[in-house]
């Protein structure tokens, strides 16, 4: 595994977003409907804002998800990647911000997502050779 390759080649780039005015049981709707954790939030003008995911949901405390919008419960100033930076300072701030996901951007456009599932697929991927093991 070549940790310098760039995330480019491992990100996603088919991705489900949501605005900061999408309802929030559309919201959930979405994750529920597409099998992911993380949905990015983007203003009026599509950029990027923020990132909903399961755990920002409990903010609604007994509430319900009723009238609430996105923007209630993202959360807001993420980290993002560039997608010339490496597998290897993925993986490091992964680790050091116990992140799952990051948006990666190309200038303020949203390209793609990393998430951890996307470095256990490339590890899981490696060949194995006979000569690892002596």
């Amino acid at each position: 595994m070549n940790l310098l390759a760039k995330i480019s080649t491992l990100m996603s780039t088919e991705l489900v977003t949501v605005t900061i005015d999408t309802p929030v049981a559309v919201a959930l709707g979405l994750l529920n409907k597409h099998n992911i954790h993380h949905l990015p939030v983007l203003d009026p003008e599509r950029r990027l804002v923020g990132m909903l995911s399961h755990s920002d949901f409990l903010k609604l405390n007994d509430r319900g998800t009723g009238l609430h919008t996105v923007k209630e419960i993202m959360t807001p100033h993420i980290a993002s990647l560039e997608p010339t930076d490496t597998i290897r300072t993925a993986a490091n701030l992964f680790m050091l911000n116990k992140f799952h996901a990051l948006p990666v951007q190309e200038g303020e456009k949203l390209i793609g997502m990393l998430t951890t599932l996307d470095l256990i697929r490339l590890i899981d991927e490696e060949e194995i050779r006979l000569e690892d093991y002596v």
